[in-house]
């Protein structure tokens, strides 16, 4: 597992253009720095990502030639995963466009491939996805949540149920058994359509990690 601090510092001056900023992420227990909102996005994917196992910002200095062309990179995150290291370079589409940026991303697609590592350009995801990762992250602190009620909850879902059919009836006050809701799906111990908006109508099934 690789635990290493950023291998560059994120400057913070006046009169600048990007908003550079720290998550708490539970996947790691611990503040991870990212430089722009784009950025922070895919942090919140990753710690939501139950293939995730460990996030490190700024990662490592990549340097080499390419062709005639002497490159230094470093990129946005290293992700170890269930099956291995996802490099990932966060860049908006616009960039993307541009000769030099394309040439240093592909630069570091061809390195990582050398390593057997699996790099990936990201530029964003559908915004419904998104803001329910941020809702459902508002408990991934453990002491936010009611583990008996977690519990109670778990035993009641059948698959197909509603978050309403779950809840009702329940003998556990309205916000604990929602707190209990969302404490499950982020867990990934029940998954919904994340790509529809979060609601009391939205059809629970049982997830692959244990409640």
């Amino acid at each position: 597992m690789m635990r290493t601090a950023p291998v560059r510092r994120f400057p913070i001056y006046k009169g600048q253009r990007n908003y550079p900023g720290l998550l708490w992420c539970a996947t790691t227990q611990t503040l991870i720095g990212y430089e722009s909102p784009l950025e922070r996005d895919r942090l919140w994917l990753a710690d939501f990502d139950p293939s995730v196992r460990w996030i490190t910002s700024q990662p490592f200095w990549l340097s080499g030639r390419d062709g005639s062309t002497l490159r230094r990179h470093a990129p946005d995150y290293l992700l170890q995963t269930a099956t291995g290291y996802t490099v990932v370079d966060v860049k908006p589409e616009l960039l993307l466009k541009e000769p030099a940026v394309a040439e240093v991303l592909a630069w570091t697609g061809r390195l990582c491939a050398t390593k057997g590592w699996t790099y990936e350009v990201w530029s964003g995801a559908n915004p419904v996805l998104l803001r329910n990762v941020r809702y459902l992250a508002a408990v991934r602190r453990p002491v936010l949540v009611d583990e008996f009620a977690v519990a109670k909850l778990a035993e009641r879902l059948q698959p197909g149920m509603t978050v309403s059919e779950v809840e009702a009836g329940i003998s556990l006050d309205p916000a604990t058994a929602r707190a209990a809701t969302v404490a499950l799906l982020w867990r990934g111990g029940w998954v919904t359509d994340m790509t529809r908006p979060l609601s009391r109508r939205s059809v629970l099934h049982a997830g692959a990690r244990a409640a």
